[in-house]
């Protein structure tokens, strides 16, 4: 299927997913965890909601196969977030703003290079994944 086929599903799970998050089934989840990595990539990530979920998002990174990029997510975290990745994107804002400015643009910069090589494959991984359990995906 392609992607225009199944927009009022995705329309479906992004509402499910901020008004209650747990309700998705897996096949939901990846697809709400990954896509906006796939188009807005890892730094808007952090700045906006997704890293709100970032310990699911890893999950379905390795889930989805892609164990770098997940691994790219744990190293940042690791970084700039060593008691855990605080809830909201002020909060992360606040964090951030305890390093360098330079130091924090360049790490970004770098992990951002890094994923975007890859982007496309990822993007592959999930549309492959939105097929084969579209039957899932489908069942709200």
């Amino acid at each position: 299927m392609k992607r225009i086929e199944v927009q009022s599903i995705w329309e479906k799970i992004v509402d499910l997913g901020f008004s209650d998050y747990n309700k998705l089934n897996r096949a939901q989840r990846v697809w709400l965890n990954i896509e906006p990595l796939t188009t807005s990539g890892l730094l808007d990530h952090y700045i906006n909601y997704g890293a709100d979920k970032n310990s699911d998002t890893i999950a379905d990174l390795e889930y989805l196969n892609f164990h770098s990029v997940a691994n790219q997510l744990r190293a940042f975290n690791q970084k700039y977030f060593p008691n855990g990745v605080p809830l909201g994107p002020d909060a992360r804002q606040k964090q951030f703003d305890k390093y360098p400015e330079n130091q924090l643009e360049k790490d970004m910069d770098e992990i951002n290079t890094q994923f975007w090589d890859i982007c496309n494959q990822l993007e592959n991984a999930l549309h492959e994944h939105i097929n084969q359990s579209i039957h899932l995906i489908s069942v709200l």
